[in-house]
């Protein structure tokens, strides 16, 4: 049937080891062991919460598979296949389940995860990854399908193993891997690396605001555990679309798959031994939890997307698109912010005004893509030198503006030979293999933050370039001191 979760693992990765690379061979073999690991580990934890008599209850093991060979598709070797039918047959055989049984749930449970490993593979990364709003489409079709497949091959086990209709085998089977997908494959498709995940973590949980909406789904859990009967599955609904709104696409994930685990967990253990004249309630539940993992999901995966959306729009308007500098506007806004607060203080604020040599002559003799080669090698080189409460923006062409608030005249000029002196140490090696020298000169101009406007700072800075290019370039000159 149908299943969990996986996180990003690349076994090339635990391959390399101590920093000597393993032969193909070691390789492949640890890429078995891997797959059958997965499969025996997860099928036995979908056998644990089967009641006596039946079935498992939350199937974990197809959808674990899907998403770990959808997310490593160098797994999905023949043999590897013959790997993952070895631990599905040894996990079943290791709980007492009989021979044939084993065999043909077994076939059923690869059928599954052909189909959903296959069609994952036709969509596109981003929508394997839930990135968009109609990734969940793609999911919940691929799910259906992968679940279809399953049932086709497995229902008639049911009938024949546990007796009951043909009908009630394939509702049984097709709700047991629908759900078990729709929880899962979200979680195992959005694992993000370890790394990450701690520091996601350790951000939510150093805020007690964050916390709330994880509080409130703990106190929702305990409320329809309290409440019981098939509406309870519904209480935890609110609370998981708060989540979704606050923590991401894994986040909501894990969460969603935790509460319905123990809701299947705690519908399988309130249900007596001749558990079969109830499946219409087993049935029931199971869809609740598959429409129950679609909502928070589709909802967190809107709001990212709309984040995401946010941030491209923010960086288009503030950002330089070739030197990824502020824009002449966002530079101009910030800067007239940053004297505010400074003169707020009472203090000192330095602005430079800095223009490529020659910039014409490159763009004539080697192009206009060696133009742009080197307005972000300057920038790039620029950005090195300065401190992060530094604004630095493309005011134009091959001119930047830099305002340094918060720093004494002595200091600003120091300032500014190194950043002539990163500029005139740098060489550009073009596409043709040819190299050119850029060099930088630079108009400075201070002034206590009260007394001095940003326009009035630009100008000074400004006519004390043309004065640093009149008298032979790659040089800095300051501007008389801007009188109250």
């Amino acid at each position: 049937m149908t299943a969990s979760r996986v996180s990003s693992l690349s076994p090339s990765a635990n391959a390399a080891g101590s920093g000597k690379t393993a032969s193909p061979r070691l390789l492949a073999l640890r890429r078995l062991a891997l797959v059958a690991v997965v499969t025996f580990g997860s099928a036995l934890l979908g056998h644990l919460t089967r009641p006596a008599g039946f079935l498992a209850s939350f199937w974990i093991a197809n959808a674990v598979l899907i998403g770990l060979l959808v997310r490593n598709p160098r797994l999905a070797t023949p043999t590897a296949w013959l790997a993952i039918a070895g631990g599905y047959l040894a996990a079943d055989l290791s709980m007492g389940g009989g021979f044939l049984l084993t065999l043909w749930l077994t076939a059923a449970n690869l059928a599954g995860v052909i189909a959903g490993f296959l069609l994952f593979r036709r969509i596109s990364p981003v929508d394997r990854r839930l990135q968009r709003p109609q990734s969940l489409l793609f999911l919940l079709l691929i799910s259906v399908a992968a679940a279809v497949a399953a049932a086709i091959v497995g229902s008639g086990s049911i009938v024949v193993f546990y007796g009951g209709s043909l009908r009630h085998a394939i509702e049984l089977y097709l709700t047991s891997e629908l759900a078990s997908n729709l929880m899962i494959l979200p979680l195992a498709l959005t694992a993000p690396p370890l790394q990450t995940l701690r520091l996601r973590v350790g951000a939510i949980w150093r805020s007690a605001r964050a916390l709330l909406p994880l509080a409130t789904l703990l106190a929702s859990i305990g409320i329809g555990t309290l409440i019981g009967g098939p509406g309870a599955a519904s209480v935890p609904v609110p609370a998981l679309l708060w989540c979704a709104l606050s923590y991401g696409i894994f986040p909501t994930a894990l969460l969603t798959f935790a509460t319905g685990l123990w809701q299947s967990t705690a519908l399988a253990t309130s249900l007596p031994p001749s558990s079969a004249e109830f499946l219409p309630t087993v049935i029931s539940h199971r869809l609740s939890l598959a429409l129950l993992a679609l909502g928070p999901i589709m909802v967190s995966s809107i709001n990212s997307g709309r984040r995401v959306l946010l941030r491209e729009l923010n960086r288009a308007a503030n950002e330089d698109t070739l030197t990824k500098t502020l824009s002449r506007r966002a530079f101009l806004q910030r800067s007239e912010a940053a004297l505010a607060e400074s003169a707020a203080r009472d203090g000192v604020a330095s602005l430079l005004m800095l223009d490529i040599d020659r910039f014409k002559r490159i763009n004539d003799e080697h192009g206009h893509a060696a133009g742009d080669t080197a307005l972000v090698a300057i920038a790039r080189q620029l950005a090195a030198v300065l401190r992060p409460q530094d604004l630095f923006g493309r005011m134009g062409g091959e001119e930047f503006a830099i305002l340094l608030p918060e720093i004494s005249p002595d200091d600003a000029r120091g300032v500014a030979e190194r950043l002539r002196a990163a500029c005139d140490q740098l060489e550009l090696t073009l596409d043709d293999g040819r190299t050119i020298k850029v060099t930088t000169s630079i108009g400075l101009a201070s002034g206590k933050a009260m007394q001095v406007s940003l326009q009035g700072l630009l100008k000074q800075a400004d006519d004390a370039l043309y004065a640093a290019k009149r008298e032979g370039r790659n040089r800095v000159i300051e501007a008389a001191p801007v009188a109250a």
